[in-house]
């Protein structure tokens, strides 16, 4: 759960994406109705209300980081959650970039490239991480099911007519790994 903690800084960072890419355009297209200085006008504030999120970003982007050193002293394991490192940090270093180059301030650059090499990092670890454990069989593994139990295990047969998951599941129709399903109903 700890890897997922990365997830919120994709909509921060797209929400100070979209509005700097919202006001860039703004001028643009506000002139065919004879609003030039409206467009002006969004352009400075696409621009401010990026800078908010990124800040806002910045501080989650520590947050998880420090979240998620503690998780791996004491040994984060491997599994496809990982992936989460890849797409906030991408969309965070394209908000970053875009921010340096229509502010023209060289530190949101300088972060932007620091990012990118962040990116890449990871993508490649979880990446090659993906592969090893594709390939030695031990990732894609349906926990239920490992021990060599059939798919309606004594746990589902018992509970075959409670509901699970809002629906009343008949013996001999309940999914692969019901007993693996918790629901508030049961």
């Amino acid at each position: 759960m700890a890897v997922s903690s990365w997830l919120s800084l994709g909509p921060i960072a797209t929400g100070a994406l979209g509005l700097l890419l919202l006001g860039e355009q703004a001028p643009r297209v506000l002139i065919g109705a004879q609003m030039v200085g409206i467009g002006r006008a969004a352009s400075g504030l696409g621009v401010f209300g990026a800078a908010i999120l990124w800040g806002f970003g910045l501080w989650w982007l520590m947050l998880t980081l420090l979240i998620t050193l503690r998780y791996v002293r004491e040994g984060l394991p491997f599994n496809m959650g990982w992936w989460a490192f890849t797409f906030p940090i991408d969309v965070y270093s394209v908000a970053t970039l875009t921010l340096g180059r229509m502010t023209g301030v060289s530190l949101f650059e300088g972060l932007g490239a620091a990012f990118v090499v962040m990116l890449a990092a990871f993508w490649l670890v979880v990446f090659g991480r993906t592969l090893y454990g594709g390939y030695h069989g031990h990732l894609f593994v349906a926990p239920c099911l490992a021990d060599g139990t059939s798919a309606i295990d004594a746990t589902a047969r018992k509970n075959a007519a409670r509901p699970i998951g809002g629906r009343t599941w008949r013996s001999g129709s309940a999914p692969v790994c019901a007993s693996a399903v918790r629901s508030p109903f049961q």
